[in-house]
Formats: structure tokens, C-alpha cells, sequence
């Protein structure tokens, strides 16, 4: 069986996570620095509009609110931050260029 545009959508996500997320022994969930890391290479025309001003900052804030008591971000909460970043997307579709995920 062939994996449909969402499969490998979902596998691209899960496969990048653990690009950025092995760089420590805690392989499953993702440090600042990678969190950074990731959202500079992968999302920069995203941080361009919406992190323009202090885009580490706004990367920060993002791990800061979904950080574990462990001090790193799960992939689960990482799911969430995506929804948070597509979400975004969706509303620029739509001609609407805030950077805020609310309605």
C-alpha cells in the first residue's frame, strides 16, 4: 500500500522532529537550542513574518509555554506548537497576516 500526501506529511513531521531532537541524549524531546534550530531552518519564511523583530524571542516563548517539568519540549507538545504555527498559516491563506493563532 501506497502512504496518501497526509501519511507522508505526518511521517515528514515525526522525521524532522528527530532530526533536530537527537542532538542530545534526550532524543525524544527537543532543548531550546534545538527548538531553535529547528524553526530557524525549517520555518524561516514563517519566523520572517512573525518572529521579524527578536525571532529567538519568539522562539523562547513558544518552548517556554510547552516545556515539561524537564525543562524540554515532548514531541506531543511539539505537535501542539505545529498546530499553533499552521493554524497561522491558515489564517495568512486567508489574507489575514497576524501572527496570533486565535480566532
Amino acid at each position: 500500500m501506497v502512504a496518501t500526501k497526509l501519511e507522508e506529511a505526518v511521517n515528514g513531521v515525526m522525521n524532522t522532529f528527530h532530526q533536530y531532537s537527537r542532538k542530545t541524549k534526550d532524543w525524544d524531546e527537543l532543548s531550546l537550542q534545538e527548538l531553535t534550530n529547528l524553526y530557524k531552518n525549517e520555518y524561516p519564511i514563517f519566523l520572517s513574518t512573525c518572529g521579524s523583530d527578536n525571532p529567538d524571542g519568539f522562539i523562547k516563548e513558544l518552548f517556554d509555554k510547552y516545556k515539561g517539568q524537564n525543562g524540554q519540549v515532548s514531541f506531543n507538545n511539539y505537535v501542539k506548537i505545529l498546530g499553533k504555527t499552521a493554524n497561522i498559516y491558515h489564517k495568512q491563506s486567508h489574507n489575514d497576516m497576524t501572527c496570533d493563532d486565535r480566532r
